[in-house]
């Protein structure tokens, strides 16, 4: 059995399951415990668990206690859109962490087109769903959405011109997007 605070890399030993069972970071092979993370282990004498306690990344303590993230949208797929989370809750972190949107997870309605909500270089209020990389994000709420829209066609600022459309100040081009209802209502 390995010690207490033991630096570890994925797939080696920490023990066996006679002596420990398999607890967070850990996974459990032909009765022997294994690392499933790189990380310092942790064994828990009183309940008998090997675990594996990884070096978390800053942005993430915070992020399990936040209502909401700021994400900015980087590339749409046909099901999902990725990027990166720009603030958490009103304060901006300092090391962006990967995210992303199912298209599940935009609207309680069918989808038919992701790009008709969301689209590269939106900034959206999003909610995280957990905590492993990338996050898994909704706008599901009627609070969340896109806060700060581009065009896709010159890249000029969006403007609102009613609960879902929006227009180009530069070229005139009216998109959709996923609106939060505080901005819906003008605030």
């Amino acid at each position: 059995m390995r010690g207490q605070s033991e630096f570890v890399f994925p797939g080696e030993e920490i023990g066996v399951i006679e002596e420990l069972l398999s607890g967070e970071g850990t996974y459990e092979e032909d009765g022997v415990v294994r690392a499933a993370v790189v990380g310092t282990t942790f064994i828990d004498m009183i309940y008998r668990k090997g675990n594996v306690i990884t070096q978390r990344r800053p942005g993430f303590t915070a992020l399990r206690k936040a209502k909401f993230v700021y994400f900015q949208v980087e590339q749409v797929k046909e099901d999902f859109a990725l990027g990166t989370i720009i603030g958490i809750e009103d304060k901006p972190v300092s090391s962006h962490l990967s995210a992303y949107i199912h298209i599940s997870q935009i609207v309680n309605k069918r989808v038919e087109r992701i790009t008709d909500y969301l689209k590269p270089g939106d900034v959206v209020k999003a909610k995280p769903l957990g905590f492993t990389l990338p996050v898994p994000l909704t706008i599901k709420q009627p609070d969340l959405g896109v806060v700060l829209a581009k065009c896709s066609v010159c890249g000029g600022d969006m403007v609102q011109i009613d609960e879902e459309h929006l227009r180009c100040t530069v070229c005139k081009n009216v998109e959709t997007r996923k609106l939060p209802e505080a901005r819906r209502r003008g605030n």
